[in-house]
């Protein structure tokens, strides 16, 4: 079965939005211009070629329909997809990229890790793959692995953001903060808006004791945002940075809205009940910890204020007994 023109298109355009850099769009627009000719080519072609054109026309639809499901949302179809996509054609680059970015939302991590680094050699060490597959070997807790891999996507191209905030992010790992602020630094000289390197800018100002400086660096972050659009990782640092300076009223609005933009985690639903204890709003404060501790009942910051809450109310009582 072969494509129709309809779907060629439609490949294109999403290979354009999922490929990381524009060699690996080429590559896959070369790709896609050799199936529109086999489409159209006759008998004249010998049998194992038309058999080694129709695996790759074939994969190809099923890669097309792994990126339908991912638009609509159906992962365990996805997933399936581009494993039979990998499985009738190996060498298909997107579909192993695909299937280990898959597999890694499902914390299948080392079966993530052999998909991108087959994605690398096939793209000939692509550097934005060479990265991700860096950010991989970060989270296994890889940083040799890891700062080696930003070092080949500079080797590829030294005006990378990514790569420099790679190298920023190992150095944060390791503990050096001030090596990790010149690589964000120097990642954002490449380009200037980028959540990611922006927000640990700000946390390593934070935890330097520098809350102005991180409270700066997140209203730049911030200006490129519609209020009601406020990401939640970006509401939970304003909100560490008005609460170190201080600025508890102003800190807990901010964590409480912060809580409405997706699922709080514990630690969240912690800050804000200390920002609401600071500001002397201790009833919010307790429904904060309630939630908290609904989640991870052992969790040692939220069960210690807790213990002060109950603490301070245990003092007004035998106070009031008293008169």
């Amino acid at each position: 079965m072969l494509l129709g023109q309809e779907d060629l298109v439609k490949m294109v355009r999403l290979l354009h939005i999922t490929s990381p850099s524009s060699r690996g769009f080429v590559r896959a627009t070369a790709m896609l211009m050799f199936m529109c000719g086999v489409a159209h080519v006759g008998g004249c072609a010998s049998l194992h070629k038309d058999t080694i054109s129709e695996d790759v026309i074939m994969a190809r639809q099923m890669s097309l329909r792994g990126f339908d499901s991912l638009e609509h949302g159906n992962m365990e179809d996805a997933e399936a997809w581009f494993a039979n996509a990998i499985e009738t054609n190996p060498v298909d680059e997107r579909a192993h990229v695909q299937y280990a970015e898959l597999l890694w939302r499902r914390d299948l991590r080392d079966d993530a890790i052999k998909h991108l680094e087959q994605s690398v050699k096939l793209s000939g060490g692509d550097p934005n793959l060479v990265v991700r597959l860096g950010e991989m070997y970060l989270a296994q807790g890889d940083a040799v692995r890891a700062w080696q891999q930003a070092e080949r996507a500079i080797e590829a191209n030294r005006q990378l953001p990514c790569a420099w905030a790679l190298r920023g992010d190992v150095r944060r790992f390791e503990g050096n903060l001030q090596e990790a602020l010149a690589e964000y630094h120097r990642s954002l000289s490449f380009e200037g808006h980028c959540p990611h390197v922006q927000l640990a800018l700000a946390a390593i100002y934070r935890e330097q004791n520098r809350p102005r400086r991180a409270l700066s660096t997140l209203d730049a972050l911030a200006s490129h945002y519609p209020p009601d659009e406020m990401p939640q990782d970006l509401l939970l640092e304003q909100g560490l940075a008005l609460k170190a300076l201080g600025r508890h009223e102003n800190a807990a609005t901010l964590l409480a809205q912060a809580t409405q933009r997706g699922e709080p985690s514990t630690e969240l639903l912690f800050h804000l009940a200390e920002a609401q204890l600071l500001s002397g709003d201790t009833t919010n404060a307790r429904l904060a910890l309630v939630a908290a501790l609904a989640q991870e009942p052992t969790h040692g910051p939220s069960n210690q204020l807790k213990g002060k809450i109950d603490e301070q109310q245990q003092r007004m009582t035998a106070a009031v007994g008293r008169y």
